[in-house]
C-alpha cells in the first residue's frame, strides 16, 4: 500500500508529465539560466508552435531557473509585447513571486516558479508574444518570452 508521501510524489509526477514543454526566448536583459518552461494546458499543432489556450480556462506556467544573483524577494510581471515593442501588463496577475517559488533566491541554486494565470473571457482572441519577468528589488531579473494564441 502507498504511503501518503508516495502518493503525493506520484501525483506530482503525473502533473509534471501533463504540462507541455514550450519553446521560449531569453530577454536581452536576463540574469538567469533558464532551463525549461512548461504550460498546462497547451494545445498545439507542432512542437515549435506556441500554446493555444482557451478563454475562461486558467493556465499554469512553470519555469525552471537558476538565478545569477541573490535576493530576499522577487516580483513577477506578465506583459503582452505588441509588434511595435510596447508592453501591456496583465493587471490581474499576482505580483508576489515568492508565493510561487522559494525565497530568498540564491545565486546558482536551481528552483521552479509555478503560477496559475486566469484567462478572462474579455481577453481578445488573437496570437500574442508574452513576456515574463521575475525581478529582484535591485533590478536583477529572470526574463523570457513565449508565444500563445487565445481561442474560444
Amino acid at each position: 500500500m502507498y504511503s501518503n508521501k508516495s502518493l503525493v510524489a506520484l501525483l506530482a509526477l503525473v502533473g509534471i508529465a501533463m504540462a507541455e514543454v514550450v519553446p521560449f526566448r531569453a530577454c536581452s536583459v536576463n540574469q538567469c539560466q533558464l532551463a525549461e518552461v512548461r504550460v498546462d494546458p497547451c494545445a498545439r499543432d507542432n512542437p515549435n508552435a506556441g500554446c493555444t489556450l482557451k478563454r475562461r480556462q486558467p493556465a499554469t506556467l512553470e519555469l525552471d531557473f537558476t538565478p545569477e544573483f541573490n535576493a530576499d524577494t522577487l516580483s513577477a510581471s506578465l506583459n503582452w509585447v505588441r509588434p511595435d515593442g510596447q508592453e501591456l501588463p496583465l493587471i490581474s496577475m499576482d505580483r508576489e513571486a515568492c508565493k510561487y517559488t522559494n525565497c530568498p533566491v540564491t545565486n546558482g541554486q536551481q528552483q521552479t516558479y509555478k503560477v496559475e494565470i486566469p484567462i478572462d473571457k474579455k481577453f481578445p482572441l488573437n496570437a500574442y508574444t508574452i513576456k515574463w519577468t521575475l525581478k529582484a528589488p535591485n533590478g536583477e531579473q529572470c526574463c523570457f518570452t513565449h508565444d500563445i494564441k487565445l481561442i474560444r
